[in-house]
């Protein structure tokens, strides 16, 4: 599982956007996450967006390993997805470099599907080849979906196999997999980086890929409950431990609040003076 990738790209919009003139409030946005393993410290992820011309949205983020953890497991990863929302993802390309694991692809939307260029190095070598996959119209790459979820409605919530949520198509591997997403709890998290305690939604995303999004532990979302939907708590739950990643800054699209509106700042508790019990009357 790429930790880039299951940390990368859900970057703050307007929960009902869907319009390009729309897209503008995005551009500019930087979120970081420290991520945890087992409960340490062990990197940072990072994700931005720029609004295009043309109505798409490029998407970028990374993951990187803290200098002690790469002792261990080194990690230095990169993930781009062109995206439209309701139209899909139209490219997206990777570079992951995760301990062994060296892969580079390409994945390009054609008529009816993918065309996938991947490079890896197996046994020590360097192998490369392209593939073309059909894949359902609208279909999301794993980074675009993150960010299409955010974007999700509840007025448009469905009833799924696995209760009341949302489903779309998501390419990934070689096949387009249902990504199913269910509100699954409300909570309320300090969140130093926007500024106090915030209101959140957590939600759950589940699949039958074998792959990033598969559900073999658990893949959970806190969002913000504004329209932004900042991510800002990730966690994935599985036989291997649990990943979390923290929301530690926050650079707002050009021209809106830095901290979002559902913020209640943090305040320390008073201290209630002792009471001092009534004295009894001493019987004679």
């Amino acid at each position: 599982m790429s930790l880039a990738a299951l940390l990368a790209l859900a970057l703050a919009g307007p929960a009902r956007a869907a319009a390009p003139a729309a897209h503008a409030s995005f551009d500019g946005e930087q979120v970081t996450w420290e991520v945890h393993y087992a409960g340490v410290a062990a990197g940072t992820a990072w994700a931005r967006t720029t609004a295009s011309p043309d109505g798409s949205l490029a998407l970028e983020g990374g993951a990187q390993n803290a200098p002690w953890y790469g002792k261990l497991y080194h990690i230095d990863d990169l993930v781009q997805s062109t995206w439209v929302p309701g139209e899909g993802s139209r490219r997206y390309r990777t570079r992951f470099r995760e301990g062994g694991f060296h892969q580079d692809q390409d994945m390009v939307r054609q008529a009816t599907g993918f065309s996938v260029w991947r490079k890896q190095e197996i046994d020590g070598a360097w192998k490369e080849w392209t593939r073309s996959y059909d894949s359902e119209a609208g279909a999301e790459d794993p980074i675009s979906a993150i960010q299409r979820l955010r974007l999700l409605d509840d007025a448009d919530q469905v009833t799924t196999p696995l209760g009341v949520g949302w489903s779309f198509p998501v390419f990934s591997g070689e096949r387009t997999w249902p990504l199913v997403v269910r509100v699954v709890d409300h909570d309320a998290l300090e969140v130093p980086a926007l500024g106090g305690r915030v209101p959140v939604r957590v939600v759950e995303l589940t699949t039958t890929h074998k792959g990033m999004l598969e559900q073999r532990g658990r893949f959970r979302i806190w969002l913000t409950e504004d329209a932004r939907r900042i991510p800002v708590r990730l966690s994935v739950r599985s036989n291997f431990g649990t990943i979390r990643a923290d929301l530690v800054a926050y650079t707002a699209p050009a021209g809106e609040p830095a901290v979002t509106p559902a913020v209640t700042p943090a305040v320390t508790p008073a201290v209630t003076p002792a009471v001092t019990p009534a004295a009894e009357p001493v019987a004679d």
